[in-house]
């Protein structure tokens, strides 16, 4: 009798631990879309944390989850796409085909604090593309979530040739005034000139900006 009941004990345990750390990814579905920007949205039973680790395509960033939940925005990359969700030594993932255009950039912002941290792309005309200005002449657009933890990510599917700034705004610290900060290029994506770069950067100055890197478009003039 003690035997059967160690047993379901175990059971009960094992069943509610996995329950806890249980993962679900509500959007996007596994298979096909053609929506350039979508929502990545979904629950974490049981947990109490204030972000996840979102993988997509390779790239680890931060997002914010309240009450359990997580919903940010990200721009799909031509072709198949993977996403992970980490938290709480759980993980969860699905892959979808996007079928969008291929982008000459991509900069991608994110850190690890519950603060605001705004990214800022300068092109080669000196336009610049932020939080006050998501769209540029150029065809810059920024994609970004008015929250913390939630990363922005910069794209421009034709890139004019010259040179680009990379800069971040330390904006609002809210108690955090330290944050540690990654910036990821991804140049030509999808295609087989792509290159990828990384910077990690920590930001100790609250409305304090922040040169991360230049990098330089060559013409297509021969």
């Amino acid at each position: 009798m003690k035997k059967n009941i160690i047993v379901i004990l175990l059971t009960l345990f094992s069943i509610t631990g996995l329950k806890a750390s249980s993962i679900v990814i509500e959007s996007p579905k596994a298979g096909y879309m053609s929506d350039h920007v979508y929502w990545i949205k979904g629950s974490i039973s049981g947990y109490s944390g204030k972000s996840a680790i979102l993988v997509l395509n390779g790239l680890p960033q931060s997002i914010p989850v309240v009450n359990g939940r997580f919903s940010v925005k990200a721009v799909a990359s031509p072709g198949n796409n993977l996403l992970e969700i980490h938290a709480n030594g759980q993980k969860e993932r699905v892959s979808f085909f996007a079928k969008v255009p291929s982008k000459d950039i991509k900069v991608l912002l994110t850190w690890d604090t519950p603060s605001f941290v705004d990214l800022w792309v300068i092109d080669p005309t000196g336009e610049k593309c932020y939080w006050n200005s998501t769209v540029t002449k150029n065809g810059g657009n920024l994609v970004y979530d008015d929250s913390n933890y939630a990363p922005q990510t910069f794209t421009m599917v034709k890139a004019l040739p010259g040179n680009y700034s990379i800069q971040i705004q330390n904006y609002g610290a809210f108690g955090h005034p330290v944050s540690r900060v990654k910036v990821y290029l991804v140049l030509y994506e999808g295609t087989p000139k792509e290159i990828r770069k990384e910077w990690i950067f920590t930001a100790t100055k609250e409305r304090t900006v922040y040169h991360i890197a230049d990098f330089f478009i060559e013409s297509e003039e021969k």
